[in-house]
């Protein structure tokens, strides 16, 4: 009876979830009412309780997100006026943004065309083909979400990956009809005979194969060689595309949404601040990224490929022509066929690769703080405007505002009228319309962007408490801003790792969803990607870690404590003279 209980309670665990937490979690806000710290207990119900939220999932994320429109305003942390104009800030519509132009990419397939260009480029060999894969989906995941760009490239490999095994017989004999020697030679007897012999060839045994049979040796493919190598590279050529997609994420602002968290908490914690721009991201992030993708594919090629040509691919013994690309065969012709299949570079794939280099050129050349001109401001465009005035947002909302007017066809009136052109003259539609942007905007997580600001302005008050309360802070390092200020570390020297390991998700299908795109065509199994991750996981933080202790510290300055930001160890000083060697002594105060 009690089982039977269990189990039906257990079917209902996501309900008892959202029920049971807010319950449980109440003495908190309760105890600590009537003290200093009854906003920070309040806030920090709030947060506990969207994090358990989040992570079960019991409702979609994006509702979650919303959830401090309700929480703040009843425990008295924010007033819902103050909440809710988190969800429209300046960088959901840099997301909001860079979007529209990835929607207009994917709508005129431009995407497939530049990844397919790039396969034919590298060839069809199979690290070279990996190669190719993690390049082109890395480089097509900084501008269109990752989630996208693993739906295009993943069935593209998998069309390259069943030729390519078929052409070097490394795929399985039920896929190709192919009947085993026994079956033709009509050698079974009797379901014992049958049974031994499925034995030995799970065993790896294969002297049973008769002389007679008219299959060449070589040709046979068999469960201890060439069907496994095949099952091996077939999941080394899938996991690249879902790794690629979420290391390629992290070189741009707009590439995943952490990103773009970081820069709303950086802004609203430190409003004095210089914040974090488009260029400034990419500065760190772009050579980062690189340098993760290359780990990732030389791992891969170790965990599923054969390494010995990994490095310069030297001719030697066991290696000879392994790592010539073969443009002759059949995976090379597959990704020809396809790339011939779209044709010529269409009009609307100029016009969207046009107005996509012009907002990276835009997004570039906005602010070149590097750059200093005679009344010590930064040189770039936005000098002939106010300053401050113009965003990476308002960039980005000016050029999709283009796509919605651009027409998707040349122009065919008056003197702009081909001789051939028998159309009546009239407006094509537009390069973008409102029924693409509906369909394919993830406006879900435009939402979820809104809730993270929420939460990043709901906690800032603490930094304005009392010392006492800092102190609590420094204490219980409730966050890397915190930790930062109360050791007195250049908060950037934390929030930026921070924020980009959030993309180094490799290990679980439930991680990421191109992790889960990838899992769910069946190839892949949990082990398979917990045992490639893990390693992976490891060799990205370490890649982080080296970039932010070398090429970092000058682009953000961090050998010097911001004036901008709020040193714990001088804010405290009124406490004690022992607070105050918190201060590194590497570091100084700006």
């Amino acid at each position: 009876m009690a089982p039977r209980i269990v189990r039906e309670l257990l079917s209902f665990w996501k309900s008892l979830v959202f029920l049971l937490t807010p319950l449980l979690l109440c003495p908190l806000p309760i105890y600590f009412a009537y003290t200093e710290y009854s906003k920070m207990a309040a806030c920090a119900y709030a947060v506990i309780i969207m994090a358990v939220y989040w992570t079960t999932e019991v409702l979609p994320l994006a509702v979650t997100a919303l959830l401090p429109i309700v929480l703040f305003p009843m425990l008295g942390v924010q007033s819902s006026k103050d909440v809710c104009i988190n969800y429209l800030k300046d960088n959901n519509f840099l997301f909001v943004g860079g979007l529209l132009v990835a929607v207009a990419i994917e709508r005129w397939n431009l995407h497939k065309r530049i990844a397919l260009r790039v396969l034919l480029t590298v060839g069809s060999e199979p690290r070279w083909l990996m190669l190719g894969m993690m390049s082109a989906t890395a480089f097509l995941s900084m501008w269109i979400s990752n989630t996208a760009t693993t739906a295009m490239m993943v069935p593209i490999a998998q069309a390259i990956l069943s030729e390519l095994l078929k052409e070097k017989g490394m795929d399985n004999p039920e896929e190709k009809n192919i009947l085993t020697p026994d079956e033709k030679a009509g050698k079974f007897e009797n379901e014992e005979d049958i049974k031994l012999k499925e034995i030995k060839m799970e065993e790896g045994d294969h002297d049973f194969v008769e002389d007679d049979t008219t299959v060449p040796e070589d040709q046979v493919p068999t469960l201890g060689s060439s069907v496994d190598k095949g099952d091996k590279m077939g999941k080394g050529l899938l996991l690249c595309i879902c790794y690629a997609a979420n290391i390629g994420g992290t070189a741009t602002l707009t590439g995943t949404g952490p990103n773009l968290v970081i820069t709303q908490a950086v802004d609203t914690l430190f409003p004095d601040g210089p914040g974090i721009d488009f260029v400034t991201w990419f500065s760190f992030g772009f050579p980062a990224m690189l340098l993760a993708l290359l780990l990732a594919w030389i791992w891969l090629q170790c965990m599923f490929l054969d390494c010995r040509c990994l490095l310069g691919c030297i001719k030697q013994r066991g290696c000879k022509g392994r790592c010539k690309r073969d443009r002759d065969n059949a995976a090379y012709k597959v990704i020809r066929r396809q790339y011939d299949e779209l044709g010529p570079l269409s009009f609307p794939e100029k016009v969207v690769l046009l107005h996509f280099v012009l907002l990276v050129l835009l997004w570039f050349f906005r602010d070149m703080k590097f750059v200093k001109l005679e009344n010590k401001r930064a040189a770039g465009w936005t000098y002939f405007f106010v300053k401050g005035y113009m965003t990476d947002a308002a960039t980005g909302i000016m050029v999709a505002i283009f796509l919605f007017f651009w027409p998707s066809k040349p122009p065919n009136f008056m003197c702009c009228r081909r001789s051939r052109d028998t159309r009546p003259a009239k407006p094509a539609p537009p390069i973008l319309d409102w029924a693409t942007v509906h369909q394919k905007m993830p406006w879900s997580v435009v939402i979820l962007l809104g809730g993270g600001f929420a939460l990043a302005d709901g906690v800032k008050f603490f930094h304005r408490t009392s010392p006492t309360v800092m102190k609590s802070c420094q204490n219980e390092h409730l966050n890397t801003v915190y930790s930062a200020e109360g050791i007195c570390v250049h908060p950037y020297y934390l929030m930026i790792p921070a924020t980009i390991a959030c993309s180094f998700a490799f290990m679980l299908p439930v991680a990421t969803p191109p992790n889960a795109i990838v899992f769910s065509y069946g190839r892949i199994k949990v082990v398979d990607m917990a045992r490639c991750g893990f390693m992976l996981n490891l060799g990205c933080i370490l890649v982080l870690t080296f970039a932010i202790n070398t090429y970092g510290i000058p682009l953000y300055g961090l050998h010097t404590f911001p004036s901008w930001a709020t040193c714990a160890a001088g804010a405290v000083t009124q406490l004690g003279p022992a607070n105050v060697t918190m201060l590194p002594a590497n570091v100084t105060l700006g």
